[in-house]
């Protein structure tokens, strides 16, 4: 069997196991490689009869659990991980939500837990936050367990021709107002491909951040306003380039629903991209502790979902 006869070999072997088409080009491309490379034939051919028969046996490393690098890049995601993202994005592309009206509010849900001094259970507290599409409508903050003193509701002025109204003390609003510029919970100004949204991710920390800030930096996205479909699509993608990055195939989140998933260990918190197993649309973002020998983990945020509502205080 000469080389060319062994690429179309694992082409087709490749056939059955049906991976994602960036996935199939990478392996394909590799392999052309190796052929073209200045090695003796027969070492050549051994290379790639190990590669033929991994892809026979249907665990090819390189779809299964190795890393992919991406146009030449540093190893990234695994390549599980990368298959669940991309998913991910195709699911987030196919987003039949319509763009949100400018007199509309973002409305997302987070629950929180954090530990208890002689309770085994952390407390958990649920937040709403509704949100001006365009930041001129005066939006709203709740709390179900607020701290002691503090407000369970509290107004969050709208921006009106460069000017909102001040805080007083105890939160309410006062008559006189404050230099302002409007803050849109619709973010339509963000990057709508992969690399330009990695540039981003990296520009957020203001320049070179590790990897557990770049795919922190998902989250704090996700969490900031409401992503048009092809701008989560290509930061679901980014996430494919971040090294580090692994598949979870089931996960339960701390509001108790399962899902499949994507993480990231940082050197404090681990951070988990959620999904459904069967639509791969999006469930939530969690940050968990890993504090060593906690039975309960000492704290922990899932961002619940991020939808629109019509105003502040509606709850679909």
């Amino acid at each position: 069997m000469n080389d060319q006869q062994m690429i179309d070999q694992v082409r087709t072997l490749l056939e059955p196991v049906h991976p994602p088409p960036h996935l199939r080009g990478k392996v394909i491309r590799k392999v052309a490689a190796s052929v073209a490379s200045a090695e003796p034939t027969r070492v050549r051919t051994w290379k790639l009869a190990v590669v033929a028969a991994a892809a026979t046996t249907g665990v090819l490393a390189l779809l299964v659990g190795a890393v992919v690098s991406i146009g030449g890049e540093p190893p990234a995601a695994s390549a599980q991980a990368a298959e669940i993202l991309y998913r991910a994005a195709d699911a987030a592309r196919a987003d039949p939500n319509p763009i949100p009206r400018s007199d509309q509010f973002i409305l997302t849900t987070t629950k929180g837990f954090a530990p208890v001094v002689g309770q085994d259970e952390p407390a958990a507290t649920t937040t709403r936050s509704w949100m001006s599409v365009d930041g001129t409508r005066d939006g709203l903050i709740w709390v179900s367990d607020p701290p002691p003193g503090g407000r369970q509701s509290t107004v969050i002025p709208g921006c009106r021709n460069g000017r909102a109204a001040e805080w007083a003390p105890d939160g309410t609003l006062l008559d006189s107002t404050r230099p302002c510029a409007p803050a849109p919970a619709h973010l339509d100004d963000l990057p709508t491909d992969a690399t330009r949204m990695v540039d981003y991710l990296q520009r957020m920390n203001g320049g070179a951040p590790s990897d557990e800030q770049m795919f922190a930096n998902v989250g704090v996205l996700i969490r900031r306003g409401y992503l048009p479909a092809s701008t989560r699509a290509a930061l679901y993608e980014a996430a494919t380039r971040i090294p580090g990055v692994v598949a979870i195939p089931t996960i339960t989140d701390g509001a108790g629903r399962s899902g499949t998933g994507v993480s990231l260990v940082g050197k404090i918190d681990r951070y988990d991209l959620i999904f459904d197993p069967q639509t791969y649309r999006f469930l939530g973002w969690q940050v968990v502790s890993k504090a060593e020998n906690a039975v309960q983990p000492s704290r922990r945020e899932v961002i619940i979902n991020v939808v629109v509502v019509d105003r502040a205080g509606q709850v679909p």
